[in-house]
Formats: structure tokens, C-alpha cells, sequence
């Protein structure tokens, strides 16, 4: 028995000192999800206000969405890190969003015999033929770039499951996601979780209501790694649900919800 402890203890140790935070990283990430808010005509042209003025070298930013299903992103090139960038939008009405959010579930896949939140899925399916075309003509543009993927709120949602088929293809991936709520339940985490090629930057910004949406009760649980931002620092949480992190938050707000790492919903575009 103590020997099974041990051997748990090192891999958690293992675990935490295999991730590394990349603070840099996170606030251009931050800003190029805000940008996702920003007109066609300017995300196209990368006129996109302050996101342009601090990060002028994005390149090829080209937009995909569905104007039926409400749902946008871009991809672009960001030579700053040689890597294909896809980015996916949030909501354009949080408030709304949040009054008609459901909790029912679907079958995500048979590998995983795991369910996500089936608004989620529909969301991210509504422009995933439009992704997958544009990512393969990306890779052909920059076969030895890496990939990034990002959203803020419901695109961060829709990250996360592109991140997945990504990390289902062999891809190794960057995910970082601002504000995400819970995308599945415990069998989904466990499965997100099983790919060692995906690094995950879960930023919360103190009391943001989103990543408490679904509840946790209703069988949804957050996947790794959640970066808290609170009191003017931030805190790399432990896996899964830390209760030392926003977990603990008791009273969420909308407000904290709209700014990450210095960037607003707002953007002047």
C-alpha cells in the first residue's frame, strides 16, 4: 500500500513540474481571442485597434464563421512563434448567453464513452467543416509551424473540442482558453487529460461567472490546468476542480468576465 502511495505521489509531482506557465504567451493569447469580437472587414486586414497596435505581425488572419448559428473565429500565422493560430469567438451577448444556457449532455465519441454539453457541440460543429479546411490549407502554407488554439467564453468552449479532435488527429497543441466553462463530464476530463501532446493554459480571471457554468452537480467537470488570477497575482491551481482557486469563489460576476490579462470584450475596432 505505502509503496502504490509513493508511486502516486511521484507522478504528481512528475505532473506539476512537467508544466510550465507561459505568462507572455497567455496575454498575446488574450488579446488575439478579444480581437475574435471585431468586424470581418477588420480581423481580415488586422486592423483590429490596440490588438494591432501590441501584436502589428499577425499574418494571413482569415475569418470563418456561420451567421445562422451565431458562431466566428480566424485563423492566422504568428511568426512569433512560428505557429498557426485558430481562434475562436465568445458570445456577443453574455448576459443573454448565460439567462439561456441549458445543461443536457450528449455522447461525445465511442473511444471516450464520455458526454459534453451538447450547446457546446453544436456550436463548434456549426463551423468545424470551415476550421478543418482552412487548417489543412494552413499547414500546407506553413508545414513546420506548431499550432495554437484560443477563444474566450463560448469559443474557448469550442477550443477546447477542436483542441481534442487535433489531439485525436496526433496533433501536438497549445491550447489557451479565457473564461472557459465546463465543456464535459468526468469521462470527457480523464480523456482530455489522456493526451500528453496538449498543453493547457486555463485562465480565470478572479470571480468570472463562466467557468462555473455548467454546474458541477449536473456531472460536468473542468479540464486542466486552471491559471487564477486573483488579488493582483496568480496562482497555477492543482488538477482538475481545485477548491483553492475559483472554485472557492461564492459570489461570481459578469463584470470579471469581461477583461482577461489586460484586454476587454471592448476592443476599439
Amino acid at each position: 500500500m505505502r509503496s502504490s502511495v509513493l508511486i502516486l505521489v511521484v507522478l504528481a509531482a512528475t505532473v506539476n513540474c512537467a508544466f510550465v506557465y507561459n505568462e507572455a504567451l497567455a496575454t498575446e493569447e488574450a488579446a488575439l481571442s478579444f480581437a475574435a469580437y471585431c468586424p470581418d472587414t477588420a480581423i481580415n486586414t488586422w486592423t483590429v485597434g490596440y490588438v494591432t497596435t501590441n501584436y502589428p505581425n499577425i499574418e494571413k488572419p482569415l475569418v470563418f464563421e456561420n451567421n445562422i448559428a451565431g458562431t466566428k473565429g480566424y485563423i492566422a500565422y504568428n511568426p512569433t512563434y512560428n505557429a498557426i493560430t485558430v481562434v475562436f469567438r465568445g458570445s456577443s451577448n453574455i448576459q443573454n448567453w448565460l439567462d439561456n444556457i441549458q445543461f443536457d449532455k450528449v455522447n461525445y465519441n465511442t473511444a471516450c464513452n464520455c458526454q459534453v454539453h451538447s450547446g457546446f457541440l453544436d456550436a463548434f460543429n456549426s463551423i468545424k467543416p470551415q476550421v478543418d479546411s482552412l487548417f489543412t490549407k494552413y499547414r500546407g502554407m506553413y508545414p513546420k509551424a506548431i499550432i495554437h488554439v484560443t477563444g474566450h467564453s463560448l469559443g474557448a468552449a469550442m477550443a477546447t473540442l477542436y483542441t481534442t479532435e487535433l489531439a485525436i488527429a496526433g496533433y501536438t497543441v497549445q491550447l489557451s482558453t479565457f473564461g472557459l466553462p465546463r465543456v464535459g463530464d468526468t469521462a470527457y476530463y480523464n480523456y482530455f487529460s489522456s493526451f500528453t501532446k496538449v498543453t493547457h493554459f486555463r485562465v480565470v480571471h478572479d470571480k468570472d461567472v463562466v467557468p462555473h457554468v455548467p454546474p458541477e452537480n449536473f456531472g460536468f467537470n473542468h479540464v486542466d490546468r486552471e491559471i487564477w488570477y486573483h488579488r493582483n497575482s496568480y496562482t497555477v491551481c492543482q488538477l482538475d476542480e481545485d477548491p483553492n482557486c475559483s472554485d472557492s469563489v461564492l459570489v461570481p460576476s459578469i463584470q470579471d468576465h469581461l477583461s482577461y490579462m489586460g484586454w476587454s470584450s471592448t476592443v476599439d475596432c
